[in-house]
């Protein structure tokens, strides 16, 4: 005699993370240039249905949109505690709803579904544009870059390693301050990799010595568009670099 076994499946509901605008006092201390909107015009609707708003900032009645595309510089909230007549509405994605605003994530989603988290800071909040895994640093030119230490095979070229950094939505870039000179050989033994790495830029001094050993050279940035100066070239901890941009090993 045979027996059926009848399994019973419960279709559980997928939970969607819901886009909400939470409400706190307070105002944009720094950033970049927003959008302004007309008073007749719903400041919270408005950012709410432009998917590029991260922040609006509504003043005295004066609405600000704070577009995610446009944030090339770090931005800034000064939290209140008392209506000042300025408030400020973070745009955020979330699975549930809160029990108090300290339990909230502060996560911007963007249009192509990566996230973006808010930094508490001891003024308020902060936003660097920067996604989760990769390092901020902050440059004397204004631009806050992020960057993130890639694993590939040794032996590739600069195209390749151009084209990886692309995959990525990202672009090869240089060096130009002595932090991220710092992080970037923490990175390389922190993956155990050997000290071949790739960064933008063209070397246009002393071109024919192999393994850059000697320091007394310039480099041309104008590969990524956002590095700037050439004395970080001196660093030791970067000295032994290769720039044979033209050669298979990098």
């Amino acid at each position: 005699m045979n027996s059926r076994i009848v399994i019973l499946c419960l279709l559980l509901p997928h939970v969607m993370p819901v886009t909400k605008l939470i409400k706190i006092y307070g105002k944009v201390e720094s950033g970049p240039i927003p959008t302004p909107i007309d008073s007749e015009t719903d400041c919270v609707n408005s950012c709410y249905m432009d998917s590029d708003c991260l922040l609006a900032n509504d003043a005295n009645g004066q609405c600000s949109l704070y577009s995610f595309s446009a944030t090339t510089t770090e931005l800034k909230v000064m939290r209140s505690w008392e209506d000042t007549g300025s408030l400020v509405y973070f745009k955020v994605s979330l699975l549930e709803c809160p029990s108090s605003f300290n339990d909230v994530g502060l996560t911007f989603t963007s249009e192509t579904g990566e996230r973006y988290n808010w930094k508490k800071t001891e003024y308020g909040f902060s936003f660097a544009r920067c996604r989760d895994g990769w390092k901020e640093f902050d440059r004397s030119s204004g631009v806050s870059v992020c960057m993130m230490a890639v694993s590939i095979p040794e032996y590739v070229s600069k195209t390749l390693a151009q084209e990886k950094c692309e995959s990525l939505n990202s672009t090869l870039i240089g060096l130009e301050t002595e932090e991220e000179a710092e992080w970037m050989l923490d990175e390389i033994i922190r993956l155990g990799n050997s000290k071949r790495y790739w960064l933008a830029g063209e070397r246009i001094t002393n071109s024919g010595i192999f393994n850059c050993t000697s320091t007394d050279f310039n480099v041309n940035w104008d590969d990524d568009g956002m590095t700037t100066g050439s004395n970080i070239m001196n660093n030791p901890k970067i000295a032994g670099l290769s720039c044979m941009d033209k050669q298979t090993k990098g």
